[in-house]
């Protein structure tokens, strides 16, 4: 059976995916000053890779976790939620601050955009973010996503492809627990509920040709983070960090984050 072009399968929750050593967590003790990195819905640290190696190589100290139910089965992550992924991103905090870290950036993809903006509204008053990056945080998801989320109940797994192809950048599961999606609205409402609560500098990436976050998801958040920088990365599919245009996305956290640090 077909959905949105994609495979829908009740078995798929099993299937075992080939995840390697690259989508382990990484962590890099540099500088006082930290970065936290979190990837996305799916994926694994393998995805952030240029972007760790980009900080490591700024000095930073770098903390890169991998969330509940990830590079597993589908069936895992159907078991975790976003009470997990805020703990596994307290605990990647907390690993900054007893490195003894006395800045800390937040960078996130996709669903880790969110966590990460999410980590830094409930860090508020406390004085412990000095600037975020969000690449395309999914405040709106695309509708085939939402439409998915509602068909949980009936079509619990979907799959997009049948594995990797030995590419460790691109280490994920190419399919989701549909009910998972769910998840995301949820933490979504919380990140425009509490927006007020981030009060460090942010910058809004977003990927031209997204096939995944709608386009008033900027729009949305520019409304109530008015001072929010936002670039647009030309020809750039959702998946930045592990696509042709990783470079340039490598380029605007080394200005973003190296101009901060100066502060």
């Amino acid at each position: 059976m077909k959905l949105f072009g994609y495979t829908v399968s009740k078995e798929a929750g099993e299937k075992e995916w080939g995840f390697t050593g690259a989508s382990l967590p990484r962590y890099q003790k540099g500088g006082s000053t930290g970065v936290l990195i979190c990837h996305g819905f799916g994926g694994t640290p393998a995805n952030m890779r240029c972007l760790y190696e980009r900080a490591v190589s700024m000095g930073f100290s770098v903390v890169m976790p991998l969330l509940t139910g990830h590079a597993s089965t589908l069936a895992k992550m159907e078991q975790s939620g976003l009470a997990d992924w805020r703990r596994d991103v307290d605990a990647a905090l907390d690993k900054l601050l007893e490195m003894g870290c006395e800045k800390i950036f937040l960078c996130g993809l996709s669903m880790g955009a969110l966590l990460m903006a999410d980590l830094a509204e409930r860090s508020a008053g406390h004085e412990l973010i000095d600037g975020l990056m969000m690449i395309c945080p999914p405040i709106k998801m695309k509708r085939y996503l939402r439409v998915s989320s509602l068909l949980a109940p009936v079509i619990p797994y979907v799959l997009t492809a049948d594995s990797f192809d030995d590419d460790p950048d691109k280490e994920m599961y190419y399919g989701m627990a549909s009910s998972k999606l769910a998840e995301i609205e949820k933490l979504s409402a919380c990140v425009m509920h509490h927006t007020g609560g981030i009060s460090c500098p942010v910058m809004m990436v977003e990927a031209e040709k997204d096939n995944r976050v709608d386009p008033v998801s900027y729009t949305q958040l520019a409304e109530h983070l008015p001072a929010a920088r936002h670039e647009v990365i030309s020809g750039a599919p959702h998946g930045i960090p592990y696509s042709d245009k990783a470079n340039e996305l490598c380029d605007l956290f080394e200005s973003w984050f190296g101009e901060l640090d100066k502060e």
